[in-house]
């Protein structure tokens, strides 16, 4: 080959050779730029995203703070209510006893029907 025929076309391969290789970096600063551009926005998204999660996690902190001394306010009143049931369940044995115990003596129960009388004697005198 001789370069007489290669010649002519000697200047379209350097063009296109040129015009190739300026492609290249132009879609190559191109590329560059949008993967920039996409790892800001990203980095935006994952710092929203992470506020976000905080956010939610004081929420359910909070909500179970709350819902634990509400239970915990509830299990002292039920506890309250127990003990207050168990005083009146003593006190009225105790009382029951007591009274039983007072009805059996003989002096006691001399007393009462006297009582008894006096009261029938007034009520029928008034």
């Amino acid at each position: 080959m001789e370069l007489s025929t290669i010649a002519p076309y000697i200047v379209s391969i350097i063009a296109s050779i040129v015009s190739g290789i300026s492609s290249y970096l132009v879609a190559r600063n191109k590329s560059a730029s949008d993967i920039q551009t996409l790892k800001e926005s990203n980095e935006h998204e994952i710092e929203k995203l992470m506020k976000q999660h905080e956010v939610d996690l004081d929420n359910l902190k909070e909500t179970h703070k709350l819902e634990m001394e509400k239970l915990e306010a509830e299990h002292r009143y039920s506890l309250e209510l127990a003990n207050s049931n168990a005083q009146n369940e003593m006190t009225k044995q105790l009382m029951g006893s007591l009274v039983g115990n007072m009805m059996s003596a003989p002096q006691m129960q001399d007393l009462f029907v006297n009582a008894i009388a006096d009261s029938i004697k007034k009520g029928q005198q008034g």
